[in-house]
C-alpha cells in the first residue's frame, strides 16, 4: 500500500521522529546521545593511543601486552554494549547511524580476535593465578604479538578518524537545523 503525503506533512513527520518536534527537545535528546557516544569514543581512542605508543616504544613485555589485550577487550565489550543501545537512538542522521553500526561490527571482530589471543581462563594453576589460559598470543614471540595487536588497533584507528570527522559533521548539521528552526 502506498501513502501519498505533501512535502509539508513529510517535514512535520520527520521533525517528530524521536520527539524532535521542537529544537529544544532535539537539542536535549541528540545532545545527550551524541555526548555519551563522543565520551565513549574518546576514552577508547585514548586507551588505544596509550597502548599503541607503548607498543611502538617496545616498552611492554609479552605479559604486559597480553594484559593490555585483556584490558582493552573489557573496554571494547563495554563499548559494544552501550554503543549498540545508543545507536538505536539515532533517528535522523542515517550516515552517522550506519557508521556507528559498522564501527560496532568492527569492535566485535577485534574483540573476537583479542579473545583468541588471550583466552582468559580464571583459576589457579600451581598456586599461581592463571591469567593467560593458552591463547594464540602465548605461542607468539614479542615482536609477532606486538605486530598482530598493532594491526587490529590500526583498523580501529581508521574508524576513530572517521567518527571524529562525523562528529564535526553532526555538529554542523545541528547548528543548521537550529538556525532553520527544524
Amino acid at each position: 500500500m502506498k501513502i501519498k503525503i505533501k512535502e509539508s506533512q513529510l517535514k512535520k513527520v520527520l521533525k517528530e521522529v524521536g520527539g524532535y518536534d521542537t529544537g529544544d527537545i532535539m537539542g536535549i535528546h541528540a545532545g545527550s546521545i551524541h555526548g555519551e557516544i563522543t565520551r565513549i569514543i574518546v576514552q577508547t581512542a585514548d586507551f588505544i593511543k596509550h597502548f599503541t605508543d607503548n607498543l611502538v616504544e617496545r616498552s611492554l613485555s609479552k605479559d604486559e601486552m597480553m594484559a593490555g589485550v585483556i584490558n582493552l577487550s573489557e573496554k571494547i565489550q563495554e563499548d559494544i554494549q552501550r554503543l549498540t543501545q545508543l545507536s538505536q537512538e539515532i533517528y535522523i542522521d542515517d550516515d552517522f547511524k550506519f557508521l556507528m553500526i559498522s564501527y560496532i561490527r568492527t569492535l566485535k571482530k577485534v574483540l573476537k580476535y583479542f579473545k583468541l589471543l588471550s583466552n582468559v581462563s580464571p583459576g589457579i594453576i600451581g598456586g599461581q593465578p592463571n591469567i593467560f589460559g593458552g591463547g594464540l598470543g602465548i605461542d607468539m614471540g614479542e615482536d609477532e604479538l606486538a605486530s598482530e595487536i598493532g594491526k587490529k588497533l590500526s583498523i580501529l584507528g581508521n574508524y576513530l578518524q572517521d567518527l571524529g570527522d562525523m562528529f564535526q559533521t553532526i555538529i554542523n548539521r545541528y547548528s543548521g537545523r537550529f538556525e532553520r528552526g527544524n
